[in-house]
C-alpha cells in the first residue's frame, strides 16, 4: 500500500476514534458524530486527520461547544479526551504486534492521539485554565472532579492515562494545582461514612492516583497531607483525622465514638438488641463476620495506598513515614490512662491506623527470616527517631539515665532504614490503637459490673420510693440506668467484633513473637546488637545473661513489653483456642527470663501479667485441654529448669512495689503464683526444680516460706473474723418478721454491709486456701526449711491459731448457709493443716518443732490437738496412719509441754537484760546489731526476712552484719544453769 492510501486508512481509524470528522461523507466512519465544520473550511474536507493536522483536530473539537445530552462525550470535552484516549488505547493494542508498515503507522499515530488526549486533558482539570475550553455547565462545578467521575465510572479510567496525565501536567505546572483539589475532594469523600457504606470506590479512586509516582508526589506535598505540619503541636488528634488526606478514610469502624459510627448506622442493626439477649451465639458470630469482612476491605485498601506510596520511595516514601510519625505524636494522649475522646482520633482511626501498620511490617515479622537485623534497639537513643518518647515510661532506665544515653554524633545517623522505621511506628501505633482499644473493653467491662450492681441496689430500693410522691421520677431514673447498660453492653460487642478478628490476631501474634525474639537476641549479645549476625533463637540459658542490663535493652520505651503482654493476655482470656497453631515457645521463654528478674524490668507489676498469661495457659483450665500449651509447660526446657525458681522470685520481690495499694495487689498477683505452682508441683521435672532451689539456695527459700506464712496467716485470720459476721446476719435475716420490724434505713444498710462483708470473705478464703494448700504439698518434701530457728516458732504459732478455730470449741460459729459460695471448706482446710503438722513433724529430728508448738503461749491446746485428731478420723479426712502420725505429735507436745512448764517455774523471773527486745522472750542466741542493742538471732532473722532495717535505727540491715554477743550468751547461760540449781535443791 503507498503511504498516500496509508494516510487515508489511518485518517479513517482517528475519525472512528476521536468520533469526529472533516465534513459530512458517504464514507465517514461509523460513530462519528461530531463534523468539525470549521477545521474542514480551513484545511478542506479531502484532507487527513493523521499527521500534522491531528492536533488541530483534538483542539477544534475541544473547542466546539458542548451539548447538552445523555452522551457524557457530547456533554463535556474532557470525558471525550478520556474515552477517545480509550478507543486509541484499544486500536493501539489491536496493531501493536503486527508486523506490516500500515498497522505500524496507526499505532505510531495511537501514541500521538493518546499523547494529545492526555495534554489537552490536563489543561481541562487545570484550574488555572479554566475558560481556555467551552465547558457546560455542569463540567465547570465540578471542576477537576470530573476526573474522579471518569475513574469511577463504569468504564474507569484507561490504562496508563493517569501516568500521561501526570507527565503533561508536570510540564505545564498544573500537578500540584489538580492534585490539591482531587485529593481535597477525595478527602471528604468518606466523610461520616460507617463500614456499611460504599467505599470501595473511593478507596479505589485513591490508590490508582497514588499508583502514579507524581500524583503520589503532589500527595505527600499537600497542605493536608499533614495539616499544620510546622506547627504539629497547635493541632490535635480529632482535627487531624477530619484535616488530614487520609483521615476520614481512616475513621469508618465498628468501634465506639464520641460522634457515633457514621452511616449507614452499624451499631442499631447489630449491635443494638444484644443486652436484651434476643440473639443467638450463632447469630452474633454471622454478624461479626460479616462486619469484619467490610472493615477487612476497608484495611486492605488502605494498606495498599500505603503500600504503593512507599514503593515509589524516596521523598514519597519519607512523606509516608512522616504522615504516620505526626498522626502518632498528636495522638499521644490515646496512651494515657484516661484519654479524652474530643482531642484524640477515634478508637476506628487509631485502630485502622495500627492494622494498616502491621500489614506493612509483615514481610519482616518472620524471625526466622532474619531480617530483623534491621531493627537496632540504638534507634530509641537516635536523634532522628521519629517516635516521641519523652513521656514514656523505659523498660529499665530513669528519664535521667535515658537522657544520659543518647547517642554520641559519631554513633548516630540519619537514616535507620524501613524496617527499623516501621517496627517501631507499627509498635507505637498498636499502643495507641489496637492495645488501648483492649484496655478500653477491660475498662467497659469494669464499668458495666458497677452499673449492674447500682440497678440491683436502686432496684431494691423500689418498695421506699414507691412509697414517695415522685416514684415516677424513680421510674424515670431506672429506665436511664438500664439504658445506660445496654449502651455499654453494646460496646463491648462493638469492641469484641474488632478486636477479636482471626486475621488481625495472626498477625499481632507474629509482630509481638518477634519482639520477643529480638528482645533476647538484645540480652543474649549484651546490648552488642550489631554483633549478632547469625542470631536464630532457639533457647537462651538464663546463665548466660549478664548481670547488668544493657542500655540498648533498658532504654526501650516500656510500653512495647507491656503492650506484647496486654495483647496475649486479651487472647488467652477471651480467644484462647485462637493459639493452638500460633508458635509460643519464644514467647512463653520471655516471660520465664523476665518473670523474676528485677534488673531488666523494673516494672513488677508488669511482670506481674506475665504470670496472669501462664496462669491462663495451664493445660487444663476450665476444662479446656491442649497439647500444645501441655508442651510449654512439660517439655519447653527453659521452662522445666526455670519457670519455679522465677515464679518464687516474683513471689518475694512484688512485697514491696511502692505502689498505694500494693498490700492488697500482692494477693492477687500471689494468688495466680499459687493456682501455677500447685500445677507445676504435679509435673516431676518442675517438682525437681523446685526441690534443687529450696536446697541451693536456702536464705531465699526461707525468705520466700515467710512471706507465704504471712500471707496466710493475714488471709484466714481475716476470714475467720468475717465467718461469725455473715452467720449473724444470715440469722437475723431468717427471722423474716424480725427482720421486717426493723428500719428500712438499718435494712438497708445491713444488707448493703453484707454485701461487701460476703465479697471480702469469698476473696479472702479463696486467696487464702492457695496459701495453705501450697504449704501442705511443699512441706512433704521440703520440710527443712520451715524448722530453721527464725522460722519454726512462727509455723507452730500459726498451725495452732488456725486449730484453735477449727477443731476449737467455737468452731460451730464458722458455720455458714451454703459455704461453697465462698469457697468455705473447714474440712480441707482442717485435713491440709494435719497434713503441715505431720509432714513438718516427720522431718524435725531435733524436736524444735515440737518445742516451738509447745512453747506457744497464745494458741496451743492439748485439748484442740485431742479433738482435731478424731475429726479427722471420724470424718474420713485422712487415713489410719496419718491420724497415729498426728496423735503421735500431739503427745510429744504434751510431754514437752510439760517440761517447759517445769522449766519455766524453775527459771522464775528472767533478767530485763536477757530478753529479746523485740518479743520479750529470753534470748538463746544473743547477737549485736550495728545499732549497739542485742536481740535473739532467730528473731532478729525472722525481722529481716520481711524488712531489711534495724528496727531500732531503720538504717539498712542484713543478716551477714549480725555479730554473735558471746559474752551475753555466756551470761545467760549461766544464769540458766544456777537457776536449774538451785531448783533442784529446793
Amino acid at each position: 500500500m503507498d503511504d498516500a492510501s496509508s494516510a487515508v486508512m489511518t485518517s479513517r481509524v482517528i475519525e472512528r476514534v476521536a468520533r469526529c470528522a472533516l465534513g459530512p461523507r458517504e464514507d465517514v466512519a461509523e460513530g462519528c458524530v461530531v463534523v468539525l465544520d470549521a477545521l474542514a473550511r480551513e484545511i478542506g474536507t479531502a484532507a487527513t486527520l493523521s499527521g500534522e493536522n491531528l492536533e488541530r483536530v483534538i483542539f477544534a473539537r475541544l473547542t466546539r461547544e458542548p451539548r447538552a445530552s445523555s452522551d457524557a462525550e457530547e456533554e463535556d470535552g474532557y470525558a471525550w479526551t478520556v474515552e477517545t484516549y480509550r478507543r486509541a488505547l484499544d486500536e493501539w493494542r489491536r496493531c501493536e504486534n503486527k508486523g506490516d508498515g500500515e498497522s505500524a503507522a496507526i499505532a505510531a499515530e495511537m501514541e500521538n492521539v493518546m499523547d494529545y488526549c492526555a495534554s489537552y486533558g490536563g489543561m481541562l482539570l487545570n484550574p488555572a485554565l479554566v475558560g481556555t475550553f467551552p465547558r457546560s455547565e455542569r463540567a465547570l462545578s465540578r471542576g477537576c472532579g470530573v476526573l474522579l467521575d471518569a475513574m469511577r465510572s463504569m468504564n474507569g479510567i484507561p490504562n496508563g492515562y493517569l501516568e500521561r496525565l501526570a507527565v503533561k501536567l508536570e510540564e505545564n505546572e498544573g500537578l500540584e494545582d489538580v492534585a490539591e483539589k482531587l485529593f481535597d475532594e477525595l478527602r471528604v469523600s468518606t466523610r461520616w461514612m460507617s463500614p456499611l457504606a460504599e467505599f470501595d470506590g473511593h478507596l479505589k479512586t485513591m490508590y490508582q492516583l497514588c499508583a502514579v509516582k507524581p500524583f503520589a508526589r503532589a500527595l505527600v506535598k499537600h497542605k493536608r497531607w499533614v495539616p499544620m505540619k510546622a506547627h504539629l503541636s497547635a493541632i490535635n488528634g480529632r482535627q487531624f483525622e477530619t484535616e488530614s488526606v487520609l483521615g476520614w478514610f481512616l475513621r469508618p469502624s465498628v468501634l465506639p465514638d464520641i460522634f457515633g459510627c457514621g452511616e449507614p448506622d452499624c451499631v442499631e442493626a447489630y449491635f443494638g438488641d444484644q443486652s436484651s439477649k434476643k440473639r443467638t451465639k450463632r447469630e452474633v458470630e454471622a454478624s461479626y463476620t460479616m462486619l469484619r469482612g467490610c472493615v477487612g476491605r476497608l484495611v486492605e485498601g488502605l494498606y495498599q495506598i500505603l503500600f504503593v506510596l512507599l514503593k515509589h520511595g524516596g521523598e514519597v516514601r519519607t512523606g509516608v513515614l512522616e504522615f504516620l510519625d505526626a498522626f502518632l505524636k498528636v495522638n499521644a494522649g490515646r496512651g494515657k490512662m484516661r484519654i479524652q475522646p474530643q482531642v484524640v482520633t477515634s478508637h476506628g482511626g487509631a485502630y485502622n491506623l495500627s492494622v494498616v501498620a502491621l500489614r506493612l511490617a509483615l514481610p519482616f515479622l518472620d524471625p526466622q527470616s532474619g531480617k530483623y537485623d534491621k531493627i537496632a534497639p540504638e534507634y530509641v537513643r537516635s536523634r532522628a527517631c521519629r517516635i516521641s518518647l519523652n513521656d514514656e515510661t523505659r523498660v529499665a532506665l530513669t528519664a535521667e539515665e535515658a537522657a544520659a544515653a543518647k547517642l554520641s554524633t559519631s554513633e548516630d545517623k540519619d537514616d535507620w532504614g524501613f524496617i527499623c522505621e516501621c517496627f517501631y511506628i507499627t509498635g507505637r501505633a498498636l499502643h495507641l490503637g489496637y492495645v488501648k482499644c483492649i484496655n478500653e473493653l477491660s475498662q467497659t467491662g469494669r464499668e458495666i459490673q458497677d452499673m449492674q450492681d447500682a440497678v440491683r441496689d436502686f432496684e431494691g430500693r423500689r418498695e421506699q420510693w414507691m412509697q414517695l410522691p415522685d416514684r415516677a421520677r424513680y421510674e424515670r431514673r431506672l429506665e436511664e440506668m438500664k439504658s445506660e447498660l445496654d449502651q455499654a453492653t453494646a460496646h463491648t460487642f462493638q469492641f469484641d467484633c474488632a478486636l477479636r478478628d482471626p486475621r488481625l490476631i495472626s498477625e499481632a501474634m507474629q509482630y509481638y513473637r518477634l519482639v520477643a525474639v529480638w528482645l533476647m537476641r538484645i540480652i543474649a549479645t549484651n546490648g552488642q546488637y550489631e554483633e549478632g549476625h547469625g542470631f536464630m533463637f532457639t533457647q537462651i540459658a538464663m546463665d548466660k545473661i549478664p548481670e547488668a542490663c544493657p542500655v540498648a535493652f533498658g532504654c526501650l520505651p516500656e510500653y512495647i513489653v507491656e503492650d506484647m503482654v496486654e495483647f496475649i493476655l486479651y487472647i488467652s482470656r477471651y480467644s484462647l483456642d485462637s493459639l493452638e497453631h500460633e508458635p509460643l515457645d519464644e514467647i512463653m521463654n520471655f516471660f520465664i527470663t523476665f518473670m523474676g528478674n528485677t534488673t531488666f524490668v523494673k516494672n513488677p507489676y508488669l511482670r506481674c501479667k506475665f504470670v496472669e498469661v501462664l496462669r491462663h495457659w495451664i493445660p487444663f483450665e476450665g476444662g479446656y485441654q491442649s497439647q500444645k500449651l501441655l508442651s510449654l509447660f512439660e517439655v519447653n526446657p527453659v521452662s522445666l529448669v526455670n519457670m519455679i525458681p522465677s515464679l518464687l522470685h516474683l513471689y518475694v520481690d512484688i512485697e514491696f512495689t511502692g505502689t498505694d495499694n500494693q498490700f492488697y495487689e500482692k494477693f492477687n498477683v500471689r494468688y495466680q503464683i499459687g493456682e501455677l505452682c500447685e500445677y507445676l508441683w504435679s509435673v516431676p521435672a518442675h517438682k525437681s526444680a523446685w526441690i534443687k532451689l529450696a536446697r541451693d539456695d536456702p536464705e531465699f527459700y526461707t525468705r520466700f516460706l515467710n512471706m507465704l506464712i504471712n500471707d496466710a496467716i493475714y488471709l484466714l485470720d481475716e476470714a475467720m473474723k468475717k465467718l461469725p459476721e455473715v452467720r449473724q446476719i444470715e440469722t437475723d435475716m431468717q427471722d423474716q418478721t424480725s427482720w421486717a420490724a426493723r428500719p428500712q434505713q438499718e435494712r438497708q444498710e445491713r444488707e448493703s454491709a453484707f454485701r461487701q462483708t460476703r465479697r471480702h470473705l469469698r476473696s479472702n478464703l479463696t486467696l487464702a486456701m492457695v496459701h495453705v494448700r501450697m504449704m501442705g504439698y511443699t512441706s512433704r518434701e521440703i520440710a527443712h526449711p520451715f524448722l530453721r530457728p527464725e522460722m519454726v516458732e512462727r509455723v507452730a504459732a500459726m498451725l495452732n491459731y488456725f486449730l484453735l478455730f477449727l477443731a476449737g470449741p467455737e468452731r460451730r460459729q464458722l458455720k455458714i448457709k451454703n459455704p461453697e459460695k465462698y469457697g468455705w471448706d473447714p474440712k480441707e482446710l482442717l485435713a491440709t493443716i494435719s497434713d503441715v503438722y505431720v509432714q513438718i513433724y516427720a522431718a524435725d529430728k531435733d524436736k524444735v518443732f515440737i518445742a516451738a508448738i509447745a512453747a506457744d503461749g497464745r494458741s496451743y491446746r492439748d485439748d484442740v490437738m485431742v479433738e482435731a485428731a478424731n475429726v479427722v478420723r471420724g470424718l474420713g479426712l485422712r487415713d489410719g496412719a496419718h491420724v497415729d502420725a498426728f496423735e503421735a505429735l500431739a503427745k510429744d507436745v504434751r510431754d514437752r509441754a510439760s517440761e517447759e512448764a517445769e522449766e519455766e517455774a524453775d527459771l522464775g523471773e528472767i533478767p530485763d537484760d536477757f530478753l529479746d527486745p523485740i518479743l520479750s522472750t529470753l534470748m538463746r542466741d544473743p547477737v549485736k546489731l550495728p545499732s549497739g542493742h542485742s536481740c535473739d538471732r532467730s528473731i532478729i532473722t525472722r525481722h529481716l526476712l520481711s524488712d531489711e532495717t534495724d528496727p531500732f535505727s531503720r538504717q539498712p540491715l542484713t543478716a551477714d552484719q549480725l555479730v554473735p554477743d558471746d559474752e551475753l550468751r555466756e551470761r545467760i547461760s549461766a544464769w540458766i544453769t544456777e537457776r536449774k540449781a538451785e531448783a533442784r535443791k529446793r
